[in-house]
């Protein structure tokens, strides 16, 4: 019998899903210019005054409530979108969600007063972080298993350009003088414009294949792996057959299966999978990041620069943080997911412990010299964070649940995400103004168990096929079949299991 096996070592993926990951990461840079633009606008001096921060009594709750409240509305969107997700598939959520993002961002531009501003800002939340998590979601079930580090850091490349831009909007405006209230409302508009390029996008770009079968939706399903994984030294659809023929048997077995949330934590498996993955941001963002870049023109501020100059090394620091990121694009389809995740904590930690030496030595004492250093570290930080967990953190969660319970899988990370967030962003004014530096003793400290934990816990998804991941975590009788059984027999064009069935449909001559 003329067979060949199935090679999962080699790329097989056409241009054409590079060109659809781009345009779907543009919700990528919507989220990412969304939750950054704050900080920018909250180093915009016609934003003080306007909303009166400048001699309220409450300035640092009300500045926390500004940062807290976007997350909160992120907890409502990761809700909204496991149900919309599973019900009107990954494309409908996303354009959901940009609609969402448009309306608010919009309202947040033209807000006349601070309650205004606070309460779009949670809306924003709501869209923003719908993006957030089915971006993503949508990315890795379009992807093959060889090379899908890569095609998944591409979201995450995105996220950084999004924060690149927001930083550079608020430059630009901040040295643009006017009387009006333009000078930071602008920046807040400019962030509709990634998702009206989203919504441009989203007639050119292909449905989930997983979220399709699993709506019975095969013919739909095998034209888009057909199309998108086959390759010009592939004519006759080998791996596009093999890899399709997987999900469709995984897909054969998982409909019979409970995705409730009753289900999620009531099976061992499926419980541990839901802790890893709300757990994963936790002991990410516990490293001191979201702080240091929401409030990073507040801290260069507070270490001796002046308005302009701190929103100039703000923008400084995301420029740093793609370089990390376009870095570990050169390595991250090699290293163990869990090697690269502890690396980066332990890094990323070791940065923090030295910046904070420096502030607490330096901080006050016009030591021109201690203070650039301490800026400097602030650079390596985020561009440290870049090369070993930015990337990571927008695809790990989806590789670990299965199809029916993935968009819930990806909901516990983001909520997981938006509680950490809401946890230091909300203490974070009041704790800089009194305590200073020794509030990222706080992180150092967490950091330590964080690392050893990612380590020795979760489990390492490189080059798995999503179908095969069950696995790893002991669910093998729930894995339909493994892609070093699959053949391709020629003479009648069918996929062969090394027990002798065949493929339930015809597949592709």
């Amino acid at each position: 019998m003329d067979s060949v096996s199935f090679d999962n070592t080699k790329t097989h993926h056409q241009a054409a899903l590079v060109w659809a990951i781009i345009g779907i990461s543009w919700g990528a840079i919507t989220y990412s210019y969304a939750g950054s633009i704050i900080g920018t606008t909250l180093g915009q001096p016609s934003f003080i005054a306007y909303m009166g921060l400048a001699t309220n009594k409450h300035a640092e709750s009300l500045t926390g409530t500004m940062t807290g409240l976007f997350y909160a509305g992120g907890v409502f969107g990761c809700l909204l979108n496991a149900w919309m997700a599973d019900r009107f598939g990954r494309k409908l959520t996303v354009c959901t969600g940009a609609v969402i993002n448009i309306i608010s961002t919009a309202c947040l531009a033209g807000s006349v007063n601070i309650g205004m501003f606070i309460a779009f800002r949670f809306f924003c939340g709501v869209g923003s972080y719908m993006l957030y998590l089915s971006v993503p979601l949508w990315v890795i079930e379009l992807c093959p298993p060889k090379g899908r580090s890569i095609l998944g850091g591409i979201v995450g490349l995105f996220g950084v350009i999004g924060y690149i831009l927001a930083a550079y909007v608020g430059i630009g405006f901040f040295y643009y003088k006017t009387t009006t209230s333009s000078q930071w409302r602008a920046p807040l508009a400019i962030g509709c414009f990634p998702a009206i390029v989203l919504l441009c996008w989203m007639p050119f770009l292909p449905e989930s294949p997983r979220w399709l079968l699993a709506v019975d939706r095969n013919d739909e399903a095998w034209e888009i792996v057909k199309k998108l994984h086959t390759t010009k030294d592939d004519p006759d659809h080998e791996f596009a057959t093999a890899e399709f023929y997987q999900m469709k048997s995984q897909h054969d077995l998982d409909r019979g299966l409970d995705g409730s949330w009753t289900e999620m934590f009531r099976r061992p498996s499926y419980r541990r999978r839901a802790l890893l993955a709300f757990f994963l941001p936790v002991i990410m963002y516990t490293t001191g990041n979201l702080v240091i870049t929401t409030y990073a023109a507040s801290i260069f501020a507070s270490i001796g620069y002046g308005p302009g100059d701190s929103l100039q090394l703000l923008a400084g620091i995301y420029l740093a943080a793609i370089a990390g990121n376009l870095i570990s694009l050169t390595y991250v389809d090699r290293v163990p997911r869990n090697v690269m995740l502890c690396t980066g904590v332990i890094v990323v930690t070791c940065i923090l412990s030295i910046e904070t030496a420096l502030v607490a030595k330096f901080l006050g004492t016009g030591n021109k010299a201690g203070l650039s250093a301490a800026a400097a570290f602030l650079f390596l930080f985020l561009a440290a964070f870049n090369m070993f967990l930015e990337g990571i953190s927008w695809y790990y969660p989806a590789e670990i649940f299965p199809t029916h319970l993935r968009a819930k899988g990806m909901t516990l990370a983001v909520i997981g995400f938006c509680m950490v967030d809401i946890l230091w962003l909300e203490i974070a004014p009041t704790a800089i103004a009194n305590i200073g530096w020794k509030y990222y003793l706080v992180f150092i400290c967490l950091s330590v168990f964080g690392a050893a934990i990612v380590f020795f816990l979760y489990p390492n998804t490189l080059g798995k096929p999503l179908e095969e991941v069950a696995k790893m975590f002991g669910d093998d009788d729930l894995v339909a079949i493994y892609q070093q059984d699959i053949h391709i027999d020629h003479t009648k064009h069918q996929v062969i299991e090394k027990n002798g069935a065949t493929f339930k449909e015809e597949a592709e001559a």
